[in-house]
């Protein structure tokens, strides 16, 4: 029995349309969607740690601890105290969606200011709108979206909890269709010299 295997040009015919086809199988599979989930960041880990580093966002200084969180641990700040939120993979730029806090203190300052290195910011103060001692979620919307960085920081008469922090990256940069194609058509070209057979 012989089997009629094509050479030459129809080969690499083959193997084009086979590599096409791996592409477009990938693409309806979702295969090569690169986007990425928000990460949460709890501070339940190494509370020790300065920089806090948790799924490669850092805070610095940090002050973790055990007291007023919603579980585990919790960023503190107490007065005129401050912390920056940045992320370790270059370039570095992150969305900050939401988070929760906690104002503790009894003084008039007791103020959570928030400040992203793309000029927005937010300010929640002890009032009507944020009862003392219970945690509130906020969510950011765009406001802090594709910074280097986000400061947390407190007045005079601030003592405050963070915790739950919702931050997330921008997806990567998807690898053209036409590297696919390539990459495919090489890995099939090395496949068909190893099974030719030398000629009799």
């Amino acid at each position: 029995m012989t089997l009629d295997v094509p050479t030459g040009s129809s080969l690499r015919s083959v193997f084009r349309l086979a590599a096409a086809a791996l592409v477009a199988t990938a693409g309806w599979f979702g295969l090569g969607d690169s986007a990425r989930a928000a990460t949460l960041i709890d501070f339940n880990g190494d509370k020790n740690a300065d920089p806090y580093v948790e799924d490669l966002f850092a805070v610095a200084p940090n002050r973790i601890v055990n007291g007023n969180c919603l579980s585990g641990g919790c960023l503190a700040l107490n007065d005129n105290e401050s912390s920056t939120l940045t992320f370790t993979l270059a370039p570095g730029k992150f969305t900050l969606n939401s988070l929760n806090f906690n104002l503790l203190g009894n003084g008039t300052g007791n103020t959570l200011f928030v400040q992203g290195s793309n000029g927005g910011s937010a300010s929640f103060t002890v009032g009507a709108t944020y009862a003392k001692n219970s945690y509130h979620f906020f969510d950011f919307g765009d406001t802090f979206k594709d910074v280097t960085s986000v400061v947390f920081s407190t007045g005079d008469g601030g003592n405050v909890r963070i915790d739950n922090l919702m931050a997330s990256t921008p997806a990567p940069v998807p690898l053209p269709a036409a590297a696919w194609l390539l990459l495919g058509g090489l890995g099939a070209l090395g496949a068909a010299a190893r099974r030719r057979t030398p000629a009799v």
